[in-house]
């Protein structure tokens, strides 16, 4: 089943109809209290397959551009690979992948690296629905299932995963370092976290000319973290895998194999009949013009955190 299957054809009048209807969802953010409420409405009703930049898949990530794909298909494939590829995915595991998006790493893990299980796990009920058809037009459902659930509630017994994967979800977590604690609990001893994650840029590395604006910053900020518990930077984040008890914990960063590529990547796409579909926000606001906005405060992560086998108490 292609992606084209999971995207009604529109007119241009009803694609304007539903660009209004999702400027609506987005204004009204601003009175949901509740952060998994929130990022729950975001990706029902905004954030959908009509919004998606994939041609052949439904990946919503940001890519990892690397080794020059020339398609978000192909980066958001690398930007999986590279967090399999970090947890040492194999054919014993089973994985709890959190914030899984419309299941396209899954596929992907399920296919290139055969591990035994696993389970996506999703605040939004629309993207549950989506993935879990996908799985199954896929043949995959007997290794691949997706629940419903919250980052700092997981739906997982303690100790019965040997990965747990965050790949770009994590800042729309109510809270990373709650997070943290719950994957701790979920993995096994020896197992392994890996996340890849849109951060606060540490202020030591913004250029003195991009600081003198406060208000930028709070805005990018806002739109790219849940809130203060959120609000860290890979140091930090560091400081808090630790805290949640993991050893040998690494934080490094991609960020110049993300944001320009990407926003370039948009910015070309721009007259592609695809780009048509798409929110005329969204697609200023990832473009090139946003992305001289608000990617000079942003770092972009990958972590990567063990849990103790057992009976290591160093």
């Amino acid at each position: 089943m292609t992606v084209l299957e999971f995207r009604d054809s529109e007119s241009s009048a009803r694609r304007t109809v539903r660009w209004v209807r999702e400027w609506g969802w987005i204004a009204s953010l601003l009175f949901v209290q509740k952060i998994p409420n929130r990022f729950s409405l975001v990706y029902d009703k905004v954030i959908t397959g009509h919004n998606s930049l994939g041609e052949e898949s439904l990946f919503i990530n940001l890519g990892y551009w690397k080794d020059s794909p020339q398609t978000l298909d192909e980066a958001g494939a690398a930007l999986a690979r590279l967090v399999a590829t970090e947890a040492r995915l194999g054919s014993d595991d089973v994985v709890v992948d959190v914030g899984c998006g419309m299941g396209d790493q899954d596929f992907l893990w399920a296919k290139e690296f055969g591990p035994k299980r696993i389970t996506g796990v999703n605040i939004s009920a629309k993207q549950i629905e989506v993935s879990t058809a996908r799985a199954a037009a896929l043949g995959l459902s007997d290794v691949v299932e997706y629940v419903h659930g919250s980052a700092n509630d997981l739906p997982q017994s303690d100790a019965s995963a040997t990965k747990v994967t965050a790949l770009e979800s994590a800042l729309h977590f109510p809270s990373r370092p709650r997070f943290f604690e719950e994957a701790f609990r979920v993995l096994a001893p020896g197992g392994r976290l890996v996340t890849a994650d849109v951060v606060p840029l540490a202020n030591k590395y913004v250029s003195s000319e991009v600081r003198r604006s406060r208000l930028k910053r709070l805005v990018v900020h806002g739109a790219f973290t849940t809130g203060r518990k959120n609000n860290t930077d890979a140091e930090e984040y560091r400081q808090a895998l630790l805290a949640a008890g993991f050893k040998d914990v690494r934080v490094y960063s991609i960020r110049d194999h993300v944001y320009p590529q990407y926003a370039e990547y948009v910015s070309r796409q721009r007259d592609h009949p695809q780009m048509r579909r798409i929110n005329p926000l969204l697609r200023g606001f990832f473009g090139q013009k946003g992305a001289d906005f608000w990617a000079p405060w942003l770092d972009y992560i990958v972590a990567v955190a063990d849990k103790a086998p057992a009976g290591d108490c160093l």
